[in-house]
């Protein structure tokens, strides 16, 4: 096997931007809390559970897993935007209680905004636009070969991953999420509407990204093979992805429906009038 140039990351603009997050919740959860949220308790597993998305995205980040991604392993490459969009975007919904989230995305200014990039149609819309487009052979070589590009992606990654998740997850009434059968619909169709760039990967007769096409090492694999099985990874853990979430929301209904009282039966038979003697 070559010699793998592999290493961890120090990107200023990486580390300075996790730990800028690390000390906005770490302020918004202590200091600020009691004016956030008066008399309310210290949000203990959020705030482990947000501090551990953190570290998650440095190692999808700064990692090996990075040089691995960007100089040698497209399937490298689909495990970090899995992870960013099906693992990190959620985590960090979930892990942000609501009370830090109500102040600013509620705020006058900001809320007729956000009611349009949160709206699901948008969200779903721009989240599978730029899923697609940056899987464009020229873009997507463009980005491995340009480092600020490439974190540029990932950002974009994360960013509409968040809009597209939030219609599922939201907690805020004022952007509030899908109802049961509207999330059923909205999770079935994202993974359909991803096929074509599924398709266009796994099965392909070439190798579409120049940068995989010379890397002196993928996977012990040759290159198309590893392709494919980029693709094949990038469908697994989608349909994992939405497939999980599906199944919960369709039992929390089912549920929910099964404790409903039974709706009164209607009767079609008139009621007896009383008898006139003749």
């Amino acid at each position: 096997m070559p010699e793998l140039y592999l290493g961890w990351q120090t990107d200023p603009v990486l580390l300075g931007s996790l730990v800028t997050l690390a000390v906005l919740y770490g302020l918004a959860a202590g200091p600020l809390r009691h004016r956030l949220a008066p008399g309310t308790p210290f949000p203990t597993r959020s705030t482990l559970a947000f501090y551990a998305t953190i570290l998650t995205l440095y190692l999808l980040e700064g990692s090996p897993l990075h040089d691995l991604a960007e100089r040698y392993s497209l399937t490298a490459h689909m495990v970090q935007h899995i992870g960013i969009a099906y693992l990190a975007a959620p985590l960090l919904i979930a892990s942000t209680p609501t009370w830090m989230l109500r102040p600013w995305l509620t705020h006058p200014s900001v809320l007729p905004v956000a009611r349009v990039l949160l709206h699901p149609v948008t969200a779903f819309a721009t989240f599978s636009f730029f899923f697609s487009a940056w899987h464009v052979p020229r873009i997507y070589d463009g980005a491995l070969q340009n480092s600020t590009l490439h974190h540029a992606e990932h950002v974009v990654f994360l960013i509409t991953a968040l809009m597209m998740w939030w219609p599922i997850m939201s907690r805020i009434e004022e952007l509030p999420r899908l109802p049961h059968i509207a999330r059923l619909v909205y999770l079935f169709l994202l993974p359909v509407v991803q096929i074509p760039v599924f398709g266009a990967i796994t099965f392909a007769d070439k190798v579409l990204y120049a940068t995989y096409a010379n890397a002196p090492w993928t996977l012990g694999l040759d290159a198309l093979s590893e392709q494919a099985l980029a693709g094949a990874a990038m469908k697994v853990g989608g349909l994992f992805a939405f497939g999980v979430p599906f199944a919960v929301i369709f039992f929390r209904w089912y549920q929910e429906e099964s404790k409903r009282p039974p709706r009164p039966k209607v009767t079609t038979d008139a009621p007896q009038g009383p008898v006139v003697p003749s």
